[in-house]
C-alpha cells in the first residue's frame, strides 16, 4: 500500500470494494444474545434523522448553472491520507428534462458541505451510428487485484438529445492506482462487461446497473435493472435480475434461478438498486442489503430498502417502503416536494457505515410539486440497522 494512503478501521472492520465499514460485531454471544443468534432474524432499517435541508443544491460550488440538478448514481466513503472523503456520482442534467445528460462527481470531507470535482461524461454525437451517446450515472467499485477504481454506468444511444430507454453495460478504470484514484481522473469511455444474450436476456432492456458485490458462494454477482421482457408485467414496470461471474471483472452470466430479484411489492418501479454488505448487529451474521427507487405512486416520499441472506437471493417479503420524512423533528419540513403521480424522492444511494452503529443515506429529490419545473436536490439522512427474531406462531 502507498504511504499516504490508509484504511483505518475502529475496532472490528470490513473492507468492501476499497470502501472502509466499521461494523458494530458484538465481540461474544452469550445467554440470551446467543439464543438470538440461533433463531431466524429479519432486518430493518429505521430513520434516525432526515436533514430538512439539502446538503447538494443549485448553490453548490461548482453546481451553478446546472438547472435540473441530480439523479440516480450512488456515493461511497474512503480514508485517504488518514482523513475520510465522501464521493458522490450521478447523472448531470443541464435542463429539466431528461435531455444532454451525463455523469458529474462531487467530493465532501464531511458529507454536509460539497463542491462539484466535473463532468466525467458529456453527451457526444456518434458519427458512424448517427447518434447520441449519453453515459451514466456511475456505480464506484474498487477491485483490490487490480488496486484501481471501476466506475460501473450505462451508455444509451439516442436519436435525438433527449433520453431514450436502453442501453449496453460498460465500466471504465482511474487512471491512477490505489485508493486515491478514486479522485481521478477516469479513462472513459473503457470497456462494455455485459452482454445480451449471456449477461441477460437478448430482449431485455437494460436500464441500470450495481457495482459488484461478492456472494455468500464466493461468486461475484451484479444486479441489473431492466424492463420489458421476460417479466413485464407480471413483476413490474421496472425489475431487476441477477447475473454472476468468477470475478469482478467477469465474464457475467444471467443468473435465471436468482431472477427476477422480487425485492418488494412488485405492483410498483424498482430501479437503480445498490448493495452493500452489513453485519447484523445483534448476531454479527452476515446479510446483503440493497436500497433503490421505489416508484410507487404511495408513499412517493419514500426509498425502497430490502435484503438478501447470500446475495442471490433478494425475497419480496424482505422489502421495506422507508417514509424519508419519518425522520424530521416534530416541526420541520423537508426540502422535497411532489404529488401524487410524481416523485418527492426519487433515488437513494448504499448505505455508508459512519462507524457509531448507525449509516448514511444519500438521496436524491424533487424541489417541486412537478419534478420536471425544478432542480433535483441531494439529501442526507441517518438510520439505524434493526436486526430482530422472526416470531413464529
Amino acid at each position: 500500500m502507498k504511504k499516504g494512503i490508509e484504511l483505518r478501521v475502529v475496532g472490528i472492520g470490513l473492507v468492501i470494494a476499497g470502501v472502509l465499514f466499521a461494523l458494530a460485531v458484538p465481540t461474544s454471544l452469550m445467554g440470551q444474545e446467543a439464543a438470538e443468534a440461533a433463531k431466524s432474524m429479519r432486518l430493518k432499517l429505521k430513520v434516525l434523522k432526515t436533514y430538512p435541508q439539502p446538503v447538494i443544491d443549485e448553490k453548490t460550488p461548482g453546481v451553478e448553472g446546472i438547472k435540473g440538478g441530480y439523479e440516480c448514481g450512488n456515493t461511497v466513503k474512503v480514508m485517504i491520507d488518514g482523513k475520510p472523503e465522501y464521493h458522490f456520482f450521478a447523472w448531470r442534467m443541464p435542463g429539466l428534462g431528461w435531455e444532454n445528460l451525463g455523469t458529474d462527481q462531487l467530493v465532501s470531507q464531511d458529507g454536509f458541505a460539497w463542491r462539484r470535482v466535473g463532468a466525467l461524461t458529456e453527451i457526444a454525437f456518434d458519427k458512424q451510428i448517427g447518434k447520441y451517446i449519453q453515459s451514466g450515472p456511475a456505480q464506484p467499485f474498487y477491485d483490490e487485484a487490480t488496486r484501481r477504481w471501476e466506475l460501473y454506468y450505462n451508455r444509451f444511444e439516442c436519436v435525438t438529445t433527449n433520453w431514450q430507454a436502453g442501453s449496453t453495460l460498460w465500466r471504465a478504470q482511474s487512471k491512477v492506482e490505489g485508493i486515491a484514484g478514486i479522485r481521478g481522473p477516469w479513462d472513459f469511455p473503457g470497456k462494455q462487461f455485459m452482454f445480451p444474450g449471456t449477461s441477460y436476456p437478448k430482449a431485455s432492456i437494460a436500464q441500470s446497473i450495481t457495482s459488484p458485490f461478492q456472494t455468500k458462494s464466493g461468486q461475484w454477482a451484479v444486479l441489473m435493472g431492466g424492463n420489458g421482457s421476460p417479466y413485464q408485467p407480471k413483476y413490474g414496470s421496472w425489475w431487476v435480475l441477477v447475473s454472476t461471474a468468477p470475478t469482478p471483472q467477469g465474464p457475467y452470466t444471467f443468473d435465471e434461478k436468482h431472477s427476477p430479484a422480487t425485492m418488494i411489492d412488485p405492483t410498483g418501479g424498482i430501479e437503480n438498486p445498490t448493495v452493500t454488505k452489513v453485519r447484523g448487529p445483534l448476531t454479527g451474521r452476515e446479510y446483503w442489503v440493497s436500497t433503490f427507487d421505489f416508484l410507487h405512486p404511495q408513499p412517493n416520499n419514500a426509498i425502497g430498502f430490502t435484503w438478501s441472506e447470500d446475495g442471490l437471493d433478494w425475497p419480496m417479503t424482505n422489502g421495506q417502503a422507508l417514509v424519508i420524512d419519518e425522520g424530521l423533528a416534530p416541526g420541520e419540513t423537508g426540502w422535497w416536494k411532489g404529488t401524487i403521480g410524481t416523485w418527492s424522492i426519487r433515488t437513494p444511494h448504499q448505505l455508508i457505515d459512519e462507524g457509531d452503529g448507525t449509516y448514511t443515506v444519500f438521496f436524491t429529490g424533487s424541489t417541486r410539486a412537478n419534478y420536471f419545473t425544478g432542480f433535483r436536490a441531494v439529501g442526507r439522512m441517518q438510520v439505524r440497522l434493526v436486526e430482530e427474531p422472526v416470531a413464529h406462531e
